[in-house]
Formats: C-alpha cells, structure tokens, sequence
C-alpha cells in the first residue's frame, strides 16, 4: 500500500513494496541554465558541493533542510531545489528525484480518464511510450515526484507509476566483501577498534583495551572497502628474508602466488627457513615467513591475511650477508618484475654499506619497474638502548638514501622504544612496544619429529621486522590505485598523508624517531588515486636509461635454442661487454637465440650473451625437434604438474596422467625436462624409453 508522511514514503517500485527517507543533512539543486556558479567562487557561507550527478548538485546542509530549501527555490539562480531520499535509512544510497515520472495505465482505460488524472495532478506528457504508457514531468503547480507516486498508486486505473531518480552507480566489484574469520579482529593494526582482542596461539585468552587506542592503526581494512578490493593480483613483493616456509596456506595461497623463488648464497631455488646451528643440530628462522604474511598474507579460513592478501611473492632467502648474495638479492628481485621489496634485515653491527652493495641498491630503486623505481622498504632495526647502552643510530641497509626506513609505532599510537632511529627515519607503521601488543600472522616451527615444519601463527610478531612489510603491503595497495606511481611521487605521497602522531617534529614535518609520521593505508590511496593519469605532484618521473643500439644490423636465424656452458653468463643490454649487464645466467640454463650480431646472440629484447658459452641446441623446427627427442612417459605419479619453466616456481599450465608419452628435448642443470615450447616436468616423474 502506497503511503507517504513527512519523511518517509513507502510504495511500490520496480514491483516491489520500497521504503524512502529524506536524507536530514543534503538537498539537491539544479541550476537555471548559465547561473551556475564557477568552481571556487562560492559565496560565504553558502552550502558545500559534495557531489555532482548529472545536471543535480548536492548540497551538505547538515540541519534544516526544508527551510534551507525554501530558502534555495526562491533564489533565480536555482531552477529546482528537492530532498535528497534514502533507501531503507542508508546514508551511503542517495537518490534525487529528477521531476520524471513513469506511469502505465491499466488496459482499456479511456484516455480522457488518462488525461484527466494527470491534468489534476499538473503533469505534463514528455514522451509516450506505449499504447497506455507515459514519461511525464512535474510542474510548479504538481506535488513533489514521490508525492504524485504515492497518490497515482492509488488510483484504480493506474498500474504503475515511479519516479525517476538519479543516483550513483555500484561497480560489480562492488561485491567485494570485507575479509572475515575467527581472528580477522586480532590484526588490530589493520583496523584498531580499541576494544580487547583473541590471542591466536593462547586458547581462550584476550588482550585487554588497556592496550589499545582506537584508531592507532594504519587504516588496511578501510583501504580493501574503498578500493573494492584486496589489491591487484599482477603486482610481486619481493621479501628478502632468511627463509620461508612455503607451504604456509598464507605464502601459498591459491598455488599461484609464488613467484621465482631465489637462494642468493646459494644460487638455487630453494629458500627454506632450516639452517644447521653450530651444535650439528637442526632448527627453523620463523623470521621471513612471518614477515612476508604480514605483507602479502593469502586470507584464511581463520580470517589472518597481509595487507596486501591478492599480490604475487618472490622470496628471496638470504641468510649469510655477503656482497654478492646481498647483491644477486636486489638484482633478482629487479630482473623477476618486482614492483617493491621488503627487507627486515640488517648488520648485527652499524656499519656502512659497500660501494658494491650501495650503488646496487641505488640502481635497483631507480631503475626498476621500467624506469619508475622500485620502492625499496627496509626496517630501522630494534634494541635500543644498545649493548653500551647509548641509543643506536639507523645503520647499513636502512641508512641508504634512496630506500624507505620504517621504524615501529604500537597499538596506543606511540613510538616503539626499541627502534632505531635517526635522520633516515622515512615513516612509522604498527607493530608491537611498549605497553602495545604483538602482531597476529603466520610463522613456522619445527614439527614434533625434528624433521618437518609446523606451520602455525602467532600473535606475538613484531619489532620493526613487522613494521616494514606493512608498508611494503600498503604500497602495492596503492599501486593498485595507480600502478604508474614512481618511486618520488610514492614517497611524496607518504609525506603528505601519513598521520602526525606523538610530537617532536621539525619544520619540515620530519620526526627521527616517527620519520613523516604514521603511515596511512586510506590516505595513501586516495592521493595516489588522485594522481592516476597525471604528472607527479610532488615527484619528477626519473629518467628511463637508454643505450645506444648497435651499428651492426642483426642477422635474422632460424629460431633456435641454446644452453649455458659456462658456471655463470653475463647478459647484457647490447652485443658488447661495454653494456649493461641486465642480468645473469647459470650452467644448465636453455634461452633463445633469436638473432646474431657479430659473436653474440640476442636472447630478447635488450638482452645479448656471448656465443663462446652459449652450446646451440636443435632448431624447434618438428623435423628437428623429433630427431634430437627422446621419448619417455609419466611414471611414478598418479598426476605430474607441467611448468612454464624448469623450476616449481613457474605457472603451471598443464598436467599430465601417469602412462601419457612425452618427448624429452633437453634437460636442464636441475633435472627438469622440456617436452614441448615453454612446457617443462621435473624429471623424477619421467621415465625414458
């Protein structure tokens, strides 16, 4: 039954019985044609624009709406003044009535009666529809549109009759739903509602509200429902860490999310957290598969996640600090796509970087991402006071000018004590200290047999090794909103919206201990969207390196295939050891060789080796590829996964049942066959006939 009282109207719309409220606090105007006012040149105290839909702008009157109303109606300037309706109450559902309504009279329904009904409401026909179906438009002499709705419904001629409104539309992501589970309120430090919380690894036990303060958080959970989204599945975070337990539901995710995993010291893929301690005995770093959760976490049934749950993972294990695997480190995660790095490890003494590692760093932070840099996260360090008890500068890694030092807040919104601290303080982000509590996430153990691993969590993670890949994760949430982002504009945007907590900032906003303040998540998001499509404000977009092409014209081959003979190769960004290196390949490893140029093969585009260790392989014409094949089957498995490449690291893009006949075209150094283009099975699984 159709109805309307002062505030509410309930009838029926789009064959359903709907409710709609006045909005107390907004009204909508529409301007008389070239009275409008230009942006900024509002009068005093005139009502503020919070949106513009169409030829509609609604106002923020936040009290007296009606006589506000009034007051707008008599003005020239104003052609239309209307409520702004709710449905069901709901201030983020903002409808306003355009003056159109829809009608349909019922069959055999004399049109004089038609004509009547309308003439004593003053409506006027815009558009005729149907035989008996109308687009009609209110005048100055008609009720309000919801009004003439209501009292045409109850009339036993008409069959329908709405009013049309304009609102703004819900992209289909808006069936994003807020990630949920048992524990998803123990990560305070993506949403701190100041009340007490579970402990993950403690049954039936709390953290109290004493050591809480609501809001001291770095806004994860607001960011996810402003961007629809738990962050962009093409973006990687490298997390260069000890080791990690890989199979952890929050690493593995859908079984997609790991990313060219990389043993720098060891040049192998294999980055497990055991290490052998000096006794012979055996023992776990929990330390990187908690820090790379924390970042990238896949959301569990128990509702733990990272701040950035859909982003791929390259893990990066290194737990011996030598130049050249600190090197390989940042090169790998540069030449596999990272879009940023997370690095919670540092000198257990202050000293200074090589040049080797330093202008490493610096070339990877500027150059990466095709020229835009790669943010590079790197926690202050804790246990201050030190050893001599004097307060310990930031040093090593996270002293270096081009990367951003995290140092730690806690859950009362206060610095951590234990943190580094210094000039290169960048910005702060949750974790634990002090009378704050500890971060909930995923960590590792040894299992009870003292051979496989326990995968669990914790709620007692932290320090600034928690603190960094937070931000990491928020970074790829703001890459999300702009993924064009360059290095200078990401670290603008971190001085202009961090939040300003505890004191002792300078004039240019900096603090030693907080750097530029608490990162925030929603903040950080919201400008970086502002800046989609535009110049950096705030930021020059670095210059993408460039090297001169060579004078000698390639000489096009057959595409062919060839194999590294050499324990390590060089690659380079043209036909000469006066380029670049790019990257670097190793004993074993097959490429394409897709042009000649002078004794160098080009491998891809913008990436030459020298031919003296390159052993040409068949050509990948089928004669040839037949000839130099060996066949062989799947055996030892009832289903053996097919990679892109030789290692479990790459996408999987088939699999094959026990019996099925392959062909093995070559094997690489470890042990992996190639049966087809880009198709390639650990070679356990093979048997040869």
């Amino acid at each position: 039954m159709a109805s309307i009282k002062t505030n509410k109207a309930t009838f029926s719309y789009g064959g359903k019985e709907v409710s709609f409220t006045k909005s107390k606090t907004q009204a909508a105007v529409r301007y008389t044609p070239g009275m409008q006012p230009a942006a900024g040149k509002r009068k005093a105290g005139a009502a503020k624009a919070t949106d513009l839909m169409r030829d509609f702008e609604v106002l923020d009157l936040k009290r007296g709406v009606d006589a506000k109303l009034d007051e707008l109606r008599a003005k020239p300037e104003i052609s239309v003044g209307t409520h702004v309706w709710l449905v069901d109450g709901d201030e983020d559902s903002a409808f306003v009535p355009t003056g159109y309504l829809y009608i349909e009279f019922k069959a055999d329904t004399l049109d004089q009666k038609e004509r009547d009904l309308l003439d004593s409401l003053h409506l006027n026909i815009r558009e005729r529809i149907g035989y008996d179906a109308y687009r009609v438009s209110v005048t100055e002499e008609s009720p309000n549109p919801i009004k003439c709705a209501v009292l045409l419904q109850k009339e036993r001629i008409v069959k329908v009759a709405e009013p049309e409104f304009i609102t703004r539309p819900a992209t289909r992501d808006d069936d994003f739903m807020q990630p949920s589970g048992r524990f998803i309120g123990s990560q305070w430090h993506l949403e701190n509602t100041g009340g007490q919380i579970p402990i993950i690894d403690i049954p039936n036990a709390v953290f109290g509200p004493a050591h809480f303060k609501r809001g001291a958080d770095a806004k994860v959970k607001e960011t996810w429902n402003y961007l629809r989204s738990l962050g962009n599945k093409n973006l990687k975070i490298a997390v260069i860490d000890t080791g990690f337990a890989l199979d952890h539901p929050q690493l593995r995710g859908d079984g997609t999310k790991i990313r060219n995993a990389f043993n720098a010291p060891n040049r192998s893929s294999d980055v497990s957290p055991w290490f052998q301690a000096s006794n012979g005995g055996w023992g776990v770093f929990d330390h990187g598969t908690s820090c790379a959760a924390v970042a990238l976490g896949a959301w569990d049934v128990q509702g733990v996640l990272g701040a950035a749950p859909n982003a791929r993972f390259i893990p990066i294990k290194l737990d011996i600090l030598s130049d050249d695997a600190i090197v390989k480190a940042f090169e790998h995660a540069q030449m596999n796509g990272a879009d940023i790095i997370s690095c919670s490890l540092g000198f257990p003494k202050p000293v200074p970087l090589s040049t080797w590692v330093f202008n490493t760093i610096r070339k990877v932070a500027n150059e990466g991402r095709g020229g835009k840099g790669i943010p590079i996260f790197i926690a202050a360090g804790n246990a201050n006071p030190a050893s001599n008890n004097q307060p310990r500068s930031i040093s090593d890694f996270a002293a270096h000018p081009d990367v951003i030092c995290v140092t730690a807040s806690n859950s009362l919104d206060e610095f951590s004590s234990y943190s580094f601290y210094g000039p290169n303080a960048f910005l702060c982000a949750p974790t634990n200290g002090n009378n704050g509590v500890g971060i909930t996430t995923a960590t590792v153990g040894v299992g009870t047999d003292g051979k496989s691993l326990a995968l669990s969590y914790t709620s007692g993670f932290g320090g600034t090794s928690s603190a960094t890949p937070l931000a990491a994760g928020i970074c790829a949430l703001m890459l999300t909103a702009n993924p064009n982002l360059t290095v200078s504009q990401i670290k603008s945007i971190f001085k202009q919206t961090n939040d300003k907590i505890g004191g002792g900032y300078n004039g240019n906003g900096h603090s030693d201990k907080l750097g530029y303040g608490r990162i925030n998540a929603l903040k950080a998001v919201q400008a970086a969207q502002r800046l989609a499509g535009g110049t950096a404000a705030g930021g020059s977009t670095p210059t993408v390196p460039t090297s001169t092409p060579p004078a000698t014209t390639p000489t096009p081959v057959t595409t062919q295939r060839g194999k590294v003979t050499s324990k390590f190769l060089n690659v380079r960004t043209g036909p000469s050891t006066a380029n670049a290196k790019v990257k670097e390949l190793y004993q074993g490893d097959v490429v394409n060789l897709l042009a000649k140029t002078g004794d160098w093969w080009q491998i891809a585009a913008g990436q030459f080796v020298n031919e003296d260790y390159i052993q040409v392989l068949a050509t990948t014409t089928t004669s040839a590829a037949v000839a130099n094949s060996r066949p062989g089957k799947i055996a030892n498995s009832p289903t053996v996964n097919v990679r892109s490449g030789p290692s479990t690291a790459t996408a999987k893009v088939a699999e094959l049942k026990q019996g099925t006949s392959v062909s093995v075209f070559e094997t690489s150094r470890d042990g992996w066959h190639r049966i087809g283009v880009n198709r390639w099975v650990l070679g356990k699984y093979v048997q040869l006939v």
